[in-house]
């Protein structure tokens, strides 16, 4: 019988956590059901007005979906334990991505609350002479949602950055070298592309469907790294120093 390792438990994690958060990302409305722009925050209203219940279930298979993700993060962050300033850019990205998915999960949870204040009111119900009122307290969460995503971006970005990057030089030469390499290239592109993208609200709503294929291809990476740290490919064991130390 196989023996349990911390390492395989954390890649399976990765993998779940992923594969959730993807499957979270396509169901919430306004993302790709009901494709609405960020600025559009009537059309966001909508969405996630027309579709309560796929709201709810999307939030809510997001938020196991960061629950596993944690856990694999950490278990990766053990990986990385030595003075070597490779572990230590590799922490300063797992920092960055933890944030950012927790940030994106707030994101989530704006949409579902602004499903449920258009859906069951607040205090006064929801008769037609309350239907303006509810809408624009939708949109301010919708709004507030939209800057959560914002700065998980930015710090996500940052930390695939610096993983891409160590983990290219931590890895030994093969196809996840090439691919962490691959991520950091796409991170950083991504990154002058939001900062030249935000500031012009005209770009934003064009943009958007752009930003959610690339935070898939994300989390796609985190499938592939799970399959490696469950495997104990590339020499991710918890306590183990790679050659390239």
């Amino acid at each position: 019988m196989s023996m349990i390792t911390v390492p395989r438990v954390g890649g399976l994690a990765l993998i779940i956590g992923a594969v959730s958060y993807i499957v979270s990302t396509l169901l919430m409305p306004g993302f790709v059901i009901g494709t609405a722009g960020p600025n559009d925050l009537q059309a966001m209203v909508d969405a996630v007005a027309g579709r309560p219940l796929l709201t709810y279930f999307a939030a809510a298979i997001g938020a196991v979906g960061v629950m596993f993700l944690l856990w694999g993060y950490l278990v990766v962050w053990q990986t990385a334990q030595t003075p070597c300033a490779l572990d230590i850019f590799i922490k300063y990205g797992l920092v960055g991505v933890m944030i950012a998915v927790v940030f994106l999960l707030l994101g989530h949870a704006f949409n579902y609350t602004a499903s449920h204040v258009i859906e069951h009111g607040i205090g006064a119900g929801t008769g037609p002479d309350q239907t303006e009122a509810l809408e624009t307290t939708a949109r301010h969460m919708l709004s507030a949602g939209g800057v959560a995503r914002l700065v998980g971006a930015v710090t996500g970005l940052t930390g695939y950055i610096a993983l891409g990057f160590a983990f290219a030089r931590k890895f030994k030469p093969g196809g996840y070298r090439e691919l962490a390499r691959v991520i950091g290239i796409v991170a950083v592109v991504s990154m002058i592309g939001m900062i030249l993208t935000v500031p012009f609200v005209d770009f934003m709503n064009p943009s958007g469907p752009v930003f959610t294929a690339l935070s898939i291809i994300y989390y796609l990476w985190w499938i592939v790294i799970g399959v490696g740290v469950h495997q104990e490919r590339f020499g991710l064991q918890v306590g183990v120093v790679t050659p390239e130390h």
